[in-house]
């Protein structure tokens, strides 16, 4: 109910306001949070129970977390200027490497502690309420984990969808709190130092995978196969379009992703023919596709019998060599020709492999033609 009333809230006729939505969702997080940890702090105040005190915490941190991510949102959709032609987008991969890092030292200071606890046992009387309290939090966090989740997949916010996989943490973790009363209740064993290992170990380890994914991002992750198989899907359906290659990304932010890709025409369209049908491809599938696509021509076929002779020449190499897949924009500049060669990446990876490949293709085409000089640019192909 609250992800469709935020949703409903922050849509226009121009789409999503993801800064509006982001923050209400966060906002409502925020409070979530502190009632989960009021009542947890209130329960190991009447206990004395690591395992209580260290989910409170954790829940604590989450409160850090949401207004991290108000105030990282709000930076991220500061508009483009002088410094920031591309915006400020990627703020909102570093407030989430902010709020992975929080989680992380959280983790090992419950970790040091739990270690004390199992080493130094010590007895624990819990009020009947815990129980109670205890689901109602979890209640509370399965909720906030709903929400995040609805919310995140509309808008495609990392930062939310961060936020999702802690609620979820947080709900296992009590849940292991919980077990572990009704076991000691029963049993008589003091596990809270264990149970307290667990949701450390637990906590590092959500911490960990938050900031590897992040980084990855950062680091340039690229697009998924199948968002890449739609590209090439939607982009050769149009006419005068076909052999759709080589897709590039660069992240500026959730809503300024840029693909190029390269794309084949017919060599003997006019620059006003192939203008026009590139524009309207790259129109019109941004706006399907919620990217920015930039598409580079290169002409199918060529005015130029020397071309088309290794053209030829090359096809029978890739037809011969398992570590190439194919050839592209070849360029003739006086008595020098310029080749890319999409290579296998998974094969040859160490330089001095693509240079042994590079040297091959050179060495086959120059024993065909002397007269002229090759350069090849190798591209990887995964």
């Amino acid at each position: 109910m609250f992800a469709k009333l935020i949703l409903k809230r922050g849509k226009s006729a121009k789409g999503y306001d993801r800064e509006k939505i982001s923050n209400e969702t966060s906002f409502l997080g925020f409070i979530s949070n502190i009632i989960a940890a009021a009542l947890k702090v209130i329960l190991y105040i009447f206990t004395g129970s690591i395992s209580i005190l260290s989910d409170a915490v954790n829940n604590i941190t989450d409160c850090v977390s949401s207004i991290i991510a108000i105030l990282g949102i709000k930076l991220a959709a500061k508009p483009k200027d002088k410094d920031h032609p591309y915006g400020h987008g990627r703020l909102e991969y570093l407030i989430s490497l902010v709020v992975s890092g929080i989680v992380l030292s959280v983790g090992f200071q419950f970790l040091k502690t739990s270690v004390g606890k199992i080493l130094h046992p010590v007895t624990i009387s819990y009020p009947k309420s815990t129980l109670a309290i205890l689901l109602m939090t979890v209640v509370i966090k399965f909720w906030q984990a709903s929400l995040y989740s609805k919310v995140a997949k509309e808008i495609d916010s990392v930062t939310l969808m961060a936020q999702e996989k802690d609620s979820l943490s947080d709900t296992l973790i009590t849940s292991v709190v919980i077990v572990s009363i009704v076991i000691e209740k029963f049993t008589g064993k003091i596990l809270d130092g264990y149970v307290g290992l667990i949701v450390a170990l637990f906590i590092l380890y959500t911490a960990i995978s938050l900031i590897y994914e992040t980084i990855s991002i950062i680091l340039g992750r690229g697009l998924s196969d199948e968002t890449k198989h739609e590209i090439k899907s939607k982009v050769s359906t149009y006419e005068g379009i076909s052999n759709v290659h080589n897709i590039m990304v660069t992240d500026f932010g959730p809503d300024n992703i840029v693909v190029i890709i390269d794309a084949v025409l017919d060599y003997d369209l006019t620059l006003e023919e192939a203008h026009n049908i590139v524009d309207k491809v790259e129109r019109e599938v941004s706006a399907i596709l919620g990217i920015r696509l930039i598409i580079h021509p290169e002409p199918r076929g060529s005015g130029s019998k020397i071309i088309n002779s290794i053209s030829r020449d090359l096809r029978k190499i890739v037809r011969e060599s398992l570590n190439i897949y194919s050839f592209h924009d070849i360029v003739l500049e006086d008595k020098k020709i310029f080749i890319d060669i999409d290579y296998n990446g998974d094969l040859v990876k160490k330089r001095e492999e693509k240079d042994t490949l590079k040297k091959e293709i050179i060495d086959k085409l120059k024993s065909i033609y002397p007269d002229y000089e090759f350069e090849i640019k190798l591209d990887a192909i995964f």
